[in-house]
């Protein structure tokens, strides 16, 4: 990565109780269970555990005040902030790229909106971001294919009984991920959504 770009996303991050909720399950999972030396099923910390809205990639630091004010115009546009609930989950079956996630719930109309408010204020500032179609989630482990069949068909119905508690997003905030270097996020700016 060229020291001159940043791996930024933009993401809805789930308040304290809807994530000690659900890590209350991750925690009986299989993926989050001790295994064999070398066999890393890579679970996401819960301080990480987020929604992301629109994944940026390598930007260069001179457009993050565009990203920034794209941010607030979707903000401002929004009707409201969506009301979720983590609910469910699947797998994303990339062979050894494949992730385990949670699902969401409630105004899942509102939040598609609004990620497509976000996009259109990017798209008008230049600020690239993947165009694949948008697909709420949040992720909970890259286990690749490392996972026993009987562990993945438990896990699965695990999650798809799970609903955890509803809560408004409170914020569009864009983050920098310092991978490679660490498995950290930093914070760069927030949005707060209407009440």
């Amino acid at each position: 990565m060229p020291p001159s770009t940043q791996r930024l996303f933009i993401a809805v991050y789930p308040p304290a109780p809807a994530i000690t909720d659900l890590a209350g399950l991750v925690s009986r999972l299989a993926f989050a269970r001790p295994h064999p030396g070398g066999l890393s099923l890579r679970p996401v910390p819960p301080e990480q555990w987020h929604v992301t809205v629109a994944f940026l990639g390598e930007l260069d630091p001179t457009q993050l005040g565009a990203a920034t004010v794209a941010m607030s115009e979707a903000v401002a546009a929004a009707p409201r902030a969506p009301r979720l609930r983590l609910s469910g989950g699947g797998r994303f079956d990339n062979g050894r790229a494949a992730a385990i996630w949670a699902g969401l719930q409630g105004d899942l109309d509102v939040l598609h909106d609004l990620a497509a408010r976000l996009r259109a204020a990017l798209t008008a500032a230049r600020i690239p971001f993947d165009p694949r179609p948008y697909q709420p989630h949040l992720t909970l482990a890259r286990p690749g294919d490392r996972l026993a069949p009987d562990e993945l068909s438990e896990i699965m119905q695990r999650l798809g009984a799970y609903a955890g508690p509803v809560w408004p997003a409170p914020a569009l905030v864009l983050m920098r991920s310092d991978h490679p270097v660490s498995n950290h996020y930093t914070e760069i700016f927030s949005a707060p959504l209407p009440a």
